[in-house]
């Protein structure tokens, strides 16, 4: 079997796990104009090629769960965590067991990369975003 790149289909697994399940709208790739309020935003930062043998091909996917969250007055980070929390429930059920499937690919790991928090305030809405790097590291079949 020819190598296959897993980006898209990690995405759309992620997808499908979490949207309708989490207590925000869940978007992948980009926002809709309308979306208005606190929602998560999946997408991808790229893979590569973990190890070279004859016998298999492994990669490591990185999957960018944005968790964006909005408020009249002072943001909260404890709004978004409560969400990244929600996730965390759905995709990492236990160190050694994942809530998400893919048909060509064993999912081996995964971890958290990096949690980062931005606050923005544009004089009129405050906005807190939560961004958490997912790598995930897999077989094909």
């Amino acid at each position: 079997m020819a190598f296959k790149t897993a980006p898209y289909e990690i995405k759309t697994a992620w997808w499908n796990v979490l949207s309708g399940i989490i207590s925000v709208p869940v978007y992948k790739d980009a926002v809709p104009l309308q979306a208005n309020g606190n929602y998560v935003l999946i997408k991808s930062d790229g893979s590569n090629q973990t190890e070279l043998n004859n016998s298999a091909f492994f990669q490591s996917v990185v999957i960018i769960c944005e968790i964006y969250t909005k408020f009249a007055t002072t943001g909260q980070s404890k709004t978004a965590y409560d969400i990244a929390q929600e996730i965390y429930d759905e995709i990492i059920t236990s160190p050694n067991s994942f809530g998400i499937t893919l048909t060509n690919f064993q999912i081996t790991q995964i971890t958290v990369q990096s949690e980062t928090e931005l606050y923005e305030d544009d004089g009129s809405e405050k906005v807190f975003r939560l961004i958490i790097r997912y790598e995930h590291f897999i077989n094909q079949n």
